[in-house]
Order: structure tokens, then sequence, then C-alpha cells
């Protein structure tokens, strides 16, 4: 159970890095001209956990710094909730084989 939880954490970290990754990219291109925002939602894995899922939105739809903040805020908590999920697994994985050890 622990390991797959370890495992479900992981993916959620990874999910994290590519809102951020998004977001950033997003950001450094907000003036460019024609650019189109992307933007990356987690979809349930088929195994458990999460994938991302990339999106171009239509290039009409204008850039909004205020969001790119959130999304990055948000982006980071995501992934220490997931971090903290998986340093929970450990702790737990590692007090059963101190256990039968």
């Amino acid at each position: 159970m622990s390991i797959q939880a370890m495992q479900r954490g992981v993916s959620g970290m990874r999910l994290a890095e590519r809102k951020l990754a998004a977001s950033a990219h997003n950001t450094a291109n907000m003036v460019t001209e024609g650019f189109a925002r992307v933007q990356v939602e987690g979809v349930e894995a088929p195994g458990g956990g999460v994938d991302g899922v990339e999106k171009t939105l239509p290039a009409e739809q204008s850039p909004d710094p205020v969001a790119e903040i959130i999304e990055q805020k948000s982006a980071a908590v995501m992934y220490r909730a997931n971090l903290r999920t998986v340093k929970t697994a450990t702790d737990m994985l590692g007090d059963l084989l101190n256990t039968r050890g």
C-alpha cells in the first residue's frame, strides 16, 4: 500500500512540475505576438495517480499575469502536498521494514 502511495505522490509531483513549467512558459512569452497559451490539466492515470494533459488555448485569449501567478503558486502547493505524501509513505515503509527486520 505505501509503495502505491509513493507512486501516486510522485505522479502528483510530476503534474505539479508540468503545470509550473507551462505557466512559466506562458509568463516568459506573454508579450510575444501571436503567442498561444498552454495549460496542463490533470487526468486520472489508468494504474492510479495522475497524468498531465497539455492543451494549447486559442491565441486570441490574452495572457493574464495574475492568473499565471496563481497557477504557479497552486502548482507549488500541489508539489509540496504530494511530497508530503511521498515522505509519509516512505516513513511507513521504513517502520514496516524495521518491525519485520
